[in-house]
């Protein structure tokens, strides 16, 4: 005969207080209860299990053999309960995160910091990508969801605006055009330019640009990342068209000017088409939401 669950209750509450009347107490049950609960799981056992010593009763070396085996399980089952708890109340779990170096640097920070105060024991993840290999990593289940930048190709995917701005141009201080509050196309031609290949969705919105102002784009160093162009302008190299996101709240050692055209980029959010977000990763994308229109209206402010 096997040892039911409640069997071992009982036999730990004893060897546990080492008397049947705190062991009933402590299972809720009566005193008798255990005392017949107490020779069922001898019966099982099919030895005895406690003798009496120095009033109390002792675990037999039978008993020992397997005791801790027992207080292990018990523990099992309760971390398990407290995990529950846990998860029922999103205090654990974890969360991965792709997301474009901008997005990554500029909107994530500040909204992850305001999510970990509330839930600071929940993991979070961030692989830093170019908007194809976020596309991919939410696409092919890698990630819980992904940050990226438009244009972005048709993705089997689901988007969610996060805030739109517009592109800008930065120049060094003290530059010639420093002291203008916009700038076209045309007025970037005679001063090198740091842009982007045509093969990136940032330097098709660019060249988009240029072409509107039926200005040629003629690239003096071509980059990858909005943060190595913000960076070679601030060393003086030429200027730059990127994103906003980068300046969003520090200025120092570019001037920024607004590009006419105006040309709008917009963060997004992407989420696998199939199946639903765990609820710590809903509630660090409300996070992100909250950050981007935190960002998005002082910009505009």
């Amino acid at each position: 005969m096997e040892l039911s669950f409640r069997q071992l209750e009982v036999i730990r509450a004893v060897a546990r207080h080492g008397a049947v009347t705190p062991a009933a107490a402590d299972l809720g049950v009566s005193q008798p209860a255990v005392s017949m609960m107490l020779r069922d799981c001898m019966a099982a056992a099919g030895f005895p299990l406690f003798i009496r010593g120095q009033g109390r009763l002792q675990p037999t070396p039978e008993l020992r053999i397997f005791l801790e085996d027992i207080e292990r399980v018990f523990s099992g089952l309760e971390r398990i309960d407290r995990l529950v708890g846990d998860i029922r109340d999103t205090s654990v779990g974890s969360v991965v995160i792709a997301a474009t170096p901008t997005l990554a640097d500029n909107l994530l920070p500040g909204a992850i910091a305001a999510f970990r105060r509330a839930r600071p024991r929940i993991q979070i993840t961030v692989q830093t990508m170019d908007n194809l290999a976020t596309v991919d990593a939410v696409t092919q289940g890698g990630v819980d969801f992904g940050l990226v930048l438009t244009p972005i190709a048709e993705a089997d995917a689901r988007l969610v605006p996060l805030c739109t701005e517009a592109l800008i141009c930065v120049v060094p201080p003290g530059h010639p055009l420093a002291g203008r509050g916009a700038v076209g196309p045309g007025d970037l031609a005679p001063y090198p330019l740091i842009s982007f290949s045509r093969s990136l969705p940032l330097g098709r919105l660019v060249e988009q640009s240029f072409q509107e102002a039926g200005v040629p784009r003629r690239i003096s160093l071509e980059v990858n990342q909005s943060s190595t162009a913000l960076a070679l302008v601030r060393a003086g190299v030429g200027v730059a068209v990127i994103d906003p996101f980068l300046l969003m709240e520090n200025h120092q050692g570019v001037v920024r000017l607004a590009l006419t055209p105006r040309s709008e980029v917009q963060a997004q959010a992407l989420i696998p088409r199939e199946g639903n977000l765990s609820r710590p990763a809903l509630m660090l994308l409300a996070a992100v939401r909250r950050r981007a229109a935190t960002l998005e209206a002082a910009a505009r402010g």
